[in-house]
């Protein structure tokens, strides 16, 4: 771990760079030892993304919508992955989505609207580390890709919460159309 947290803070990713040594080990390390052939991707906020961020001191839950559990670089993206694909993170329930492609914006692709800065800080072959304009915000797939999901993955239905999968979709509607 210290490899990636220097070569973060060469980088000017000084935030995640503290972070990794002490919080991130929690997601990662045990990721990586489950199985020695796993890869997993990380994108890495800004250092102003921290101080901008309403929690204060991110929680670890947020770390992990951070993680994906596979090999996501710029060539895979632009080669297997569509406008609006979902992309499992650690976090249980919350994917990402791809809402722009490297291709078709000018060289750059975004996940919930967050840009992607800077592809392959780091990659030893098992840990991806990309750099990110902001925190993702797991709101955002519940908000705008609601059949993305968990409570409407399962029967169509929103598990207990009448009316949830309707009003969801059309406050998704909405948010779509203020864009």
């Amino acid at each position: 771990m210290g490899k990636v947290s220097s070569v973060l803070s060469d980088k000017g990713y000084h935030a995640m760079a503290l972070t990794l040594g002490t919080i991130l080990e929690a997601v990662i390390f045990p990721t990586l030892n489950l199985n020695h052939s796993t890869s997993l991707t990380l994108f890495c906020p800004k250092d102003q993304a921290f101080f901008n961020s309403k929690y204060g001191q991110p929680p670890l839950t947020l770390f992990k919508y951070h993680v994906v559990p596979f090999k996501m670089d710029k060539d895979s993206v632009e080669a297997s992955f569509d406008h609006g694909s979902k992309v499992d993170t650690l976090l249980p329930g919350h994917s990402l989505v791809l809402t722009s492609l490297p291709t078709s914006t000018g060289g750059y692709a975004s996940l919930n609207l967050v840009k992607v800065t800077e592809w392959g800080v780091y990659n030893d072959g098992r840990l991806i580390v990309h750099g990110i304009e902001d925190f993702f915000d797991p709101a955002f797939q519940t908000l705008r890709y609601p059949q993305y999901d968990v409570m409407n993955v399962k029967e169509g239905t929103s598990q207990g919460f009448p009316g949830l999968k309707g009003a969801l979709g059309i406050i998704s509607q909405f948010l779509f159309l203020q864009n």
